[in-house]
């Protein structure tokens, strides 16, 4: 019997069913994209599966939970190449695990195969009957219907941590909320999977560098939001769209500049922190004065949007708001490095624009290609490298408003 075509949702649990309850012995490919897995089948159980997927080998599985070395893995990888053997047949001979751990690795790796392939939205399938060879391999006999009750239960809480994270494009960051690595009690797998959150990668991302399945690094994620280690980072827009919209990606991009220099500083300068800020704007010139008067570090980014466009509209006819308000945050941010600079000193200051660089980094690699994006990343570093220059060069006190970006004095 052959059967193909292609699947969506529940099909594909639908056709392992089919196959089950017909008793059929052959192979099941299933591709999406780049990746394919094969499911062999022998009188309607499953006994061995393979996948293109890293998370699915099983070296990966073995080294993951710490059986195998990095080393030891790869020398037995190389010598089942040569050997053109299977790589459970060399880890065995060769004393790195026992037969029930590679019997029991064996059956985790075509569970798991399954349980990502039953994830799947949509796809291919093609079905052949075929005479198995089985000699000399370590097979499984799983029964696809537990398989399938199984994956139908973490479909369901899948759809639970989906309610917190509502895209795999969202990107988290650490909160900041624990002040030390002692404080968090956590697993190696939940430890792998932090160590990749960083503010940049996405959740894509995070599941594919992990290495681990999509269902468990969600669980994680699910579980790390809850206790508060990491937060959403907001998602900025800076395309060509809505005046609005854009306006607020723009703020959205500068006030996460501006958060990660407060954070670096407030330790140091406690209290004196946010007057530090609001010192700064009186450097500025009009009407960037007026535009920054209720903008305020401490106070919710849509709270600084709704401040800044309400101080445009009491202003005379502004022919490109967009760019007087890049200028001016350029401006503001520069007046701000120059105060820590003079109050901090180079070593501090140097940490700051090297974060500061870390956040246009992320800027300009995930969000959406726009003339905004691209001047606010090429005036931002601009100025990072003057200011770097200025500092190196011991002219902190240089209290001139007439810089590059003193655009409006």
């Amino acid at each position: 019997m052959n059967l193909q075509g292609d699947f969506e949702g529940l099909t594909l649990a639908s056709i392992l069913q089919l196959l089950c309850n017909d008793q059929k012995t052959g192979i099941l490919a299933v591709t999406r994209e780049n990746e394919e897995s094969r499911v062999f089948f022998d009188q309607g159980t499953i006994v061995y599966a393979t996948s293109s997927m890293k998370h699915a080998r099983l070296g990966f599985l073995l080294r993951t939970d710490g059986i195998l070395s990095s080393q030891q893995l790869q020398k037995c990888l190389s010598f089942a190449k040569g050997e053109k053997v299977h790589l459970g047949k060399v880890l065995v001979e060769k004393g790195y695990i026992s037969l029930d751990t590679l019997k029991k690795y064996n059956t985790k790796q075509v569970e798991t195969i399954l349980y990502d392939l039953l994830f799947w939205e949509k796809g291919k399938f093609e079905y052949k009957d075929a005479r198995l060879n089985l000699k000399n391999m370590i097979v499984t006999q799983l029964n696809p219907m537990k398989l399938i009750l199984e994956a139908s239960r973490r479909i369901d809480e899948l759809s639970v941590f989906k309610k917190v994270i509502p895209s795999d494009k969202v990107v988290f960051r650490m909160s900041g909320k624990v002040q030390s690595k002692d404080e968090i009690k956590l697993n190696a797998n939940e430890w792998r999977v932090l160590s990749l959150i960083d503010g940049s990668r996405s959740v894509r991302q995070v599941v594919t560098e992990s290495g681990y399945d999509e269902f468990a690094v969600y669980k994680i994620f699910f579980s790390v939001i809850s206790s508060g280690l990491i937060e959403q980072k907001d998602e900025i827009s800076l395309g060509n769209g809505e005046e609005g919209s854009s306006l607020s990606g723009i703020i959205t991009v500068f006030n996460d500049v501006l958060q990660s220099v407060r954070k670096n500083i407030a330790e140091e300068l406690g209290e004196r922190t946010l007057s530090l800020f609001q010192e700064s704007k009186s450097e500025l010139g009009e009407p960037l004065k007026t535009i920054f008067e209720h903008f305020n570090i401490d106070k919710p980014k849509d709270d600084n949007f709704q401040a800044v466009e309400t101080a445009l509209k009491t202003m005379d006819e502004i022919k490109h708001p967009k760019e007087l308000i890049i200028a001016g945050f350029i401006e503001y941010c520069g007046q701000v490095l120059k105060r820590v600079g003079e109050i901090l000193g180079n070593q501090p200051l140097g940490k700051i624009l090297a974060e500061i660089e870390n956040v246009l980094g992320y800027v300009q690699k995930y969000q959406a290609g726009s003339k905004d994006k691209d001047r606010i990343v090429n005036d931002m570093r601009i100025l990072i490298e003057g200011i770097r220059s200025q500092f190196n060069r011991g002219k902190g006190q240089n209290k001139s408003r007439k810089g590059k970006f003193s655009l409006f004095s």
